[in-house]
């Protein structure tokens, strides 16, 4: 047998060899690094996650004697619940409310930022400041501009010779202004999202629009619009499932009690009361898996409107 063909195979075998040492070091880095991580998530997210949905099965209080199995009760009794279907109801309300304002005035902001070019940066980092502060604290804030007698938001109606409004204390206004709260903490998210998208336009059908004549308008509806749709289609989903987990802002705005007549009671405040206000942690654990729920199929309805509606380059 050729010499050359022998040591040729042992080279084959030993670079083999070699790569699979170098392939099981990686992913032993890998895992290590991981790891921190990967437990983080195993006892915050995946474990609290699995516990929940076993405990909306039985029938179990802090304090009380133990557990006992009880089927689906806690979801009849969840779905019989008239406060817990208002507070679904005001969920969707909500996130009715918030996702389409928070889609056009982030497209409409973003093209207005595309266009100032001489202060884009400082812009961008004002637009995203709400954003990054906790929404705890600026929701105080809001509660001393939204105040019926020292308020700023009635100083700007009194100085415009309009009605002063009850903003937090009316069951009718109450939610629309813990949304207007809403839409301005967290525009700028979806504002910097917009701008990477028109950013990433092809310059080449701009320019040719332009030659063509094309009105800014018609460009926008035409071409900007179709080309940044999977862009306002992912802010959509994303925007839907924050707005129907709203809670910080509905409790720090409504002082925990959940505004006039439960008017600003959405189902995550209503899953926390039945929890940590009332000790029934299998009842609140029902309540959030058929928060879940609807979260989900609102997200399966988005993806179907998606296919149709969102242009693919």
């Amino acid at each position: 047998m050729d010499t050359s063909l022998i040591v040729a195979s042992r080279r084959e075998r030993t670079a083999a060899l070699f790569r699979r040492r170098r392939t099981r070091k990686d992913l032993l880095v890998a895992a290590l690094f991981l790891s921190p991580a990967f437990a983080f998530l195993m006892t915050f997210v995946y474990f609290p996650t699995v516990l929940a949905f076993l405990l909306a099965f039985f029938h179990y209080q802090i304090g009380g004697a133990g557990s006992t199995w009880v089927g689906v009760a806690n979801f009849r009794a969840a779905a019989a619940d008239a406060i817990f279907r208002r507070s679904l109801v005001n969920t969707i309300y909500f996130a009715a409310m918030v996702v389409p304002a928070t889609l056009i005035l982030a497209t409409s902001i973003a093209l207005l930022i595309d266009h100032a070019a001489k202060f884009y940066s400082f812009i961008r980092v004002l637009v995203l400041l709400p954003y990054v502060t906790p929404a705890i604290g600026t929701a105080i804030g809001w509660m001393w501009i939204y105040d019926p007698t020292y308020g700023l938001a009635n100083a700007v109606l009194h100085w415009l010779h309009l009605p002063v409004l009850q903003w937090l204390q009316s069951p009718y206004l109450a939610l629309p202004s813990i949304a207007i709260y809403s839409l301005w903490h967290g525009v700028g998210f979806d504002v910097v999202i917009m701008l990477s998208a028109l950013h990433a336009l092809p310059t080449g059908v701009l320019e040719a629009s332009l030659v063509d004549g094309a009105t800014p308008w018609r460009r926008f509806w035409r071409i900007t619009l179709p080309l940044i749709s999977p862009t306002m289609f992912f802010l959509a989903i994303v925007t839907t499932a924050g707005s129907l987990q709203a809670f910080s802002q509905v409790f720090a705005l409504s002082s925990a009690t959940g505004g006039p007549e439960n008017s600003t009671a959405t189902a995550l405040f209503e899953v926390y009361q039945t929890a940590f206000t009332y000790g029934n942690f299998s009842y609140a654990s029902a309540m959030a898996i058929i928060l879940v729920i609807l979260i989900l199929l609102l997200t399966l309805f988005q993806r179907w409107v998606g296919k149709r509606m969102v242009f693919y380059q």
